[in-house]
């Protein structure tokens, strides 16, 4: 009978230990991806802010009509930072999407 409450107890504890460690790891990976998200969040805000860039100076080479927008040097920058930005955000998107996937942890038998 003793033996038997101490197997019983012991495989508790088991179950507990497997309870807390996945509980800790979908807290990692929860954190994680609320924080990739943020910063997905800040670097649109950074997209937009040269998307208005990009329009301001598209209307100031209108205006002038002395240099094709394509071949401003201001245009160009702004349009390869723009594609670098949306790389970041699609590659914080990505690894929110690979931690929002459920741990493989399986409890002891």
């Amino acid at each position: 009978m003793l033996n038997r409450i101490k197997q019983s107890f012991n495989e508790g504890v088991k179950r507990v230990k497997w309870f807390a460690a996945f509980i800790s790891e979908r807290t990692k990976a929860e954190t994680s991806m609320a924080r990739l998200l943020y910063e997905s969040s800040k670097l649109e805000s950074k997209l937009d802010g040269l998307y208005r860039d990009v329009g301001k100076r598209v209307l100031e080479l209108k205006d002038k009509e002395d240099k094709p927008v394509f071949k401003d040097f201001l245009v160009l920058q702004s349009l390869s930072e723009i594609r670098n930005i949306r790389q970041e955000i699609e590659d914080c998107r990505d690894r929110a999407r690979e931690l929002g996937k459920p741990p493989d942890i399986k409890p002891e038998e």
